[in-house]
């Protein structure tokens, strides 16, 4: 029967190649077989009124024989949220176009899998793992070092940099640099697709965009990772296929543009976080990509342990890597700005007296609250670092947007020195207030350069912000 529907819907695409969901012919009653972890439509309805709504951002971009692999994830991921067959059968048919004609070589073999994919969800033939060999799987063991001085009055906190010039290559993540499946952009798009006219303009999007306009480096998305389960947990490969970077659930179970092989294996297209783009990023300079979880933080001590620069402008747990000593340079939630020769990324140092209380926010709430507790984590895990008490203030935060709180109970109480995540505009203007007020008052921002309240701080106050640097100096 699957077969006479897959002819069925191959003729149809042969004769009109517009989006499934346009064609009007009934749908055939099948019903779709996926792993009960797997929930695309719960995340859709949770930012979405309906998914009708989310539907309506779909916009078809070019001839979709001319980029085939790109439109057989668009389908994909329409069919998935919407349980519109058509648009899975569609999906199927530009998986085989896309698997004869690519010009490119992964995306012929990742498109193979595609085609079983599709039918497996029509058929539902399942997805057991049958396979008896299981990879390699080794964790990473960061190294840590003693401080440098041991008397000291002062701590330097933001003066590590990384230098961009002319013709350096950059190895970035798909997900919000070249496409956002969550928000449709470029949602046609194939992952591998590079377009500077075309970045997804926001988070790690917009920080290439702005490396773009100070230089040109040839940047290139890593994609097309292969993801296995390893005791009910999600891990990435390094370059020589160790499993050893873990992987958030939902970036497996929640992103619908994923190709399932079986309940232990997927292919990552829309890839997420330095986790995700570590294996094939050794023969780059630069590598810019989420470091919100354990395992990104982890990936990019690896690459920075061979000699690879790494920029992290969502940092919760870049903490996790102070008094880490690697050939290249792990940078936070920084500043990019002019250089003579390119741009730089970081370089905005300021000093904080171990005698000074420092006010920070904190939380223990879950999302999207969580991000607040990045400048607690950060500054306990300087004391364990130096063997030194800090007079650390945490300010609980349990309102998304209103950190601001901090602001005025720093002020009421003297304190001078604050970390903070700044997103909103109400938290913008309390920073900013408590910066201009007085040229003492610095601030150390984490998470906050991805959003344009946060990132202007750093350049309207450069004398007095920071980021969470973990190369910590000493005076």
């Amino acid at each position: 029967m699957i077969n006479i529907i897959l002819l069925f819907i191959s003729l149809i695409f042969m004769v009109n190649t517009t989006f499934a969901s346009e064609i009007k012919v009934d749908q055939p009653k099948v019903k779709f077989s996926l792993p009960p972890e797997y929930d695309f439509k719960s995340v859709i309805k949770s930012h979405y009124k309906t998914i009708e709504d989310y539907s309506k951002h779909f916009k078809a971009d070019g001839p979709e024989d001319a980029n085939a692999y790109g439109f057989a994830l668009a389908k994909l991921t329409l069919g998935l949220v919407k349980n519109d067959s058509m648009s899975i059968l569609g999906a199927n048919y530009l998986f085989k176009v896309a698997a004869k004609e690519s010009d490119n070589a992964r995306e012929r073999e990742l498109s193979l899998f595609g085609i079983k994919y599709t039918e497996n969800l029509l058929s539902g033939k399942g997805f057991k793992d049958e396979s008896e060999i299981r990879p390699a799987f080794e964790q990473i063991d960061i190294k840590k070092n003693k401080p440098s001085a041991n008397k000291f009055k002062k701590l330097i906190i933001g003066k590590s940099s990384i230098k961009i010039t002319k013709g350096m290559k950059i190895k970035t993540q798909v997900d919000r640099v070249t496409r956002d499946w969550f928000s449709a952009y470029n949602i046609s798009s194939s992952p591998r697709e590079f377009n500077k006219e075309r970045i997804v303009p926001w988070h790690e999007g917009e920080k290439i965009r702005e490396i773009l306009k100070l230089t040109t480096p040839n940047v290139i998305p890593v994609w097309g990772t292969v993801a296995k389960k390893f005791d009910n947990r999600w891990y990435a490969p390094d370059a020589k296929g160790v499993y050893r970077f873990r992987i958030s659930e939902d970036k497996i179970y929640n992103y619908p543009s994923t190709i399932i092989i079986n309940e232990n294996t997927v292919i990552m297209n829309d890839t997420h976080g330095i986790n995700a783009i570590a294996w094939d990023s050794l023969d780059a300079d630069l590598v810019v990509g989420c470091g919100d979880l354990d395992g990104k933080v982890q990936a990019a001590y690896y690459l920075a342990s061979q000699g690879v620069n790494v920029y992290m402008p969502t940092d919760r747990f870049v903490s996790m890597l102070i008094g880490t000593k690697t050939k290249g340079t792990i940078i936070g939630s920084a500043p990019v700005r002019k250089a003579s020769d390119g741009a730089v990324i970081g370089g905005q140092p300021i000093s904080i007296s171990i005698d000074e209380s420092i006010m920070v926010t904190n939380t223990t709430g879950g999302y999207p609250l969580q991000y607040y507790d990045t400048p607690y984590l950060y500054f306990r895990e300087i004391e364990r670092y130096i063997g030194k008490k800090l007079k650390i203030m945490p300010i609980d935060i349990n309102e998304y947007g209103k950190a601001d709180k901090i602001v005025w109970r720093a002020e009421r109480a003297g304190v001078k020195v604050i970390g903070i995540r700044v997103a909103s505009k109400e938290e913008y203007e309390a920073v900013a207030w408590f910066l201009r007020s007085d040229k003492s008052h610095r601030a150390i921002l984490f998470h906050s350069a991805v959003y344009p309240e946060g990132y202007r701080l750093f350049f309207e106050f450069p004398a007095q912000t920071t980021f969470g640097d973990i190369n910590i100096g000493f005076e």
